[in-house]
């Protein structure tokens, strides 16, 4: 029972709408029907053209992974599945909001929040796969995708030795491994329209 209290107590918060309450107070717009609809900080910026915006949006975001992640380990429990619960349940929350029916970010700056409570590895490792990708693709969409795709690959790989002194939280390898890999899957979820867009066949009339 206290699994699921975590678990949606993170939901909860991490529905929060950052982004569509910065957008309506700086632009007075509603960000789901601007750009590409995404409630998250790169549509800010797309929409109303404010770095400072779309850069609050991003700190915010982050925060509350950073918050319920924390805050479980440091105030509730010391059990890691509870903060493993309540940092997913975060992720889930921001990309399916109950407050803006369902309809969210893509969980990248939530996730980044969480995992500073947990470990740094994915962190890391996505970090210099986007940048590498952004280099020869020049579309942050596009770059966002190559590091999902390939940073669990990297994680696996990667012997233990160099993932466990940067575990924050006393969890075993295997178990982060895990992490990386159902937390990178609500990443693919979140971009279904890119990997749509930039993988799959469009049709034509």
């Amino acid at each position: 029972m206290d699994y699921v209290l975590y678990f949606v107590g993170g939901y909860l918060i991490g529905s929060i709408p950052s982004a569509y309450i910065i957008a309506k107070i700086k632009a007075g717009i509603d960000i789901r029907k601007m750009g590409s609809g995404n409630v998250g900080a790169y549509n800010v910026y797309d929409s109303t053209k404010s770095r400072s915006a779309a850069i609050l949006v991003g700190i915010l975001d982050a925060m509350k992974g950073f918050i319920v992640t924390y805050g479980v380990w440091k105030f509730c429990t010391l059990d890691i599945w509870a903060q493993v619960l309540a940092f997913l349940g975060t992720i889930i929350g921001h990309n399916y909001p109950l407050w803006l029916k369902f309809k969210g970010g893509r969980g990248l700056a939530t996730a980044a929040g969480g995992y500073i409570a947990i470990g740094f590895p994915h962190i890391v490792v996505w970090c210099l796969l986007w940048v590498v990708a952004y280099r020869f693709s020049r579309k942050i969409l596009r770059a966002n995708l190559y590091a999902i795709l390939l940073s669990p690959l990297v994680i696996l790989i990667l012997p233990s030795s160099m993932i466990a002194p940067y575990l924050i939280r006393d969890m075993e390898v295997i178990d982060y491994r895990l992490l990386v890999y159902i937390v990178s899957t609500f990443h693919l979820l979140s971009h279904l329209d890119e990997i749509k867009r930039n993988f799959l066949p469009q049709r034509t009339e």
